[in-house]
């Protein structure tokens, strides 16, 4: 087995995560090392260098001197979300295939200029979406596609959390989340690509006509902590929205950082002949982001995926049937024991390995980059919509979306400057 040598940008939490997921499928034989990191932060850096074992020549403030070394075969970025588009598309240009974390981008302008780099540089590119590498979804899309649910009609996606804006009243998240710069966008952007990605590719990518949104930014705050974290202004704490598709599919958006409120429901969707309602989707990573003995990085319990399957029988009498869907329950091991293969269906970052590799091709992945772009697409236009105080076409989404990605970016060894070229529609 070939060895892929990793390089990571960003040294904060979700960096550690990779590591972990490194970490255990070296532990199940796959060739992986480490050889470079890059963080801005000289603290983090260097705790990053020595947590992992990594030589100070090894270790970057500046992640342009690191990509002149001769040693990478990929970049994986673990920078915050309007960085994305600025940092991947410098990888792809220096001449290295690229691990994006989600989301995208903050705009659909932006996460357009991501996706179409790789043809533009001759680069692959994969954008972390963990809800899309299980099971749980697996079974959904073919269900769907068999048409096992009649014609499909209606879809709720749905992500909640009681009191949680990162950065906020999860301190120990980077402050980033919550910077109308860096972060930009609320859990429609953050957390709403694990939910909306997830539908829209169990309903294999339909076509979006309409979005009609609303976002508020109205969740109790106290002056206390908006001086302890420097809250210069409001990020979306909601972020709601309506979507119609072409062949008649509406799709209903909910996504909270924080509402006073408990029960909010799950996902679902539903057809003429049967629903799925989708339980315990994962946004953490699967079993392979936990440390041997330890919990989740960034906290929170590891998801164990399920379907619930309502339908009406040949008798005409409706049933009712749990799926349990995890991949480390007795379904998830049996299928492995069969069908060996599916592992790499099960963890993002091994399907991307398992890419570099050419173990599987652009037929045979799972499309990352564009689930990730078109999730985009349709969260951009809630947040139009919102601005504008009505619904929003598809063709406007695309002639009104605008990219700000950062261009500039100040740091203690100066201004770093990203080259890349505007969207236009």
């Amino acid at each position: 087995m070939k060895e892929i040598r990793i390089a990571i940008i960003g040294c904060g939490m979700i960096s550690h995560r990779h590591m972990t997921v490194i970490e255990n499928l070296k532990k199940r034989g796959q060739a992986l090392k480490v050889v470079a990191a890059a963080e801005i932060d000289k603290a983090k850096l260097d705790a990053f260098g020595a947590q992992y074992g990594l030589p100070a020549d090894c270790l970057y403030q500046d992640f342009r001197e690191m990509l002149k070394r001769d040693d990478i075969d990929e970049v994986e970025v673990c920078v915050h979300n309007n960085l994305h588009t600025s940092v991947s598309t410098a990888v792809m240009a220096a001449g290295f295939d690229c691990y994006s974390e989600k989301p995208m981008a903050a705009s659909y302008a932006d996460a357009k200029i991501l996706y179409d780099a790789q043809k533009k540089y001759g680069k692959k590119l994969a954008v972390q979406i963990s809800s899309i590498y299980n099971p749980q979804t697996r079974i959904a899309k073919k269900m769907i596609a068999e048409g096992k649910l009649g014609k499909i009609y209606h879809v709720r996606s749905v992500g909640h959390r009681r009191q949680g804006r990162p950065g906020y009243d999860m301190p120990f998240f980077s402050h980033d989340f919550i910077s109308p710069t860096v972060g930009v966008h609320g859990p429609l952007f953050d957390l709403g690509i694990y939910h909306i990605a997830q539908m829209l590719y169990v309903l294999g990518m339909p076509e979006l006509e309409s979005v009609y949104g609303f976002q508020s930014c109205d969740y109790w705050t106290h002056p206390a902590i908006d001086k302890l974290v420097n809250r210069t202004a409001p990020v979306e704490d909601l972020g709601v929205g309506m979507a119609r598709f072409k062949g008649g599919i509406c799709m209903d958006i909910y996504e909270d950082w924080a509402i006073h409120m408990e029960d909010i429901g799950c996902s679902f969707v539903v057809g003429s002949l049967g629903g799925l309602k989708f339980l315990d989707v994962d946004q953490t990573g699967g079993p392979m982001a936990v440390p041997e003995g330890g919990t989740i990085v960034g906290g929170g319990d590891l998801q164990k995926p399920r379907l619930v399957y309502y339908g009406v029988n040949e008798d005409n009498q409706l049933f009712e049937t749990k799926l349990d869907c995890a991949i480390g329950d007795v379904t998830g091991q049996q299928e492995l024991l069969i069908h060996p293969e599916m592992a790499m269906y099960n963890d993002n970052q091994l399907q991307w390995y398992s890419y570099l590799r050419g173990d599987l091709t652009d037929e045979t992945r799972v499309d990352s980059p564009y689930i990730a772009m078109q999730t985009a697409f349709l969260s951009e236009g809630v947040v139009l919509s919102s601005e504008l105080g009505r619904s929003v076409t598809a063709d406007e989404i695309r002639a009104m979306s605008k990219s700000i990605a950062i261009r500039e970016q100040e740091t203690p060894f100066g201004v770093i400057k990203f080259d890349f070229d505007d969207y236009k529609a």
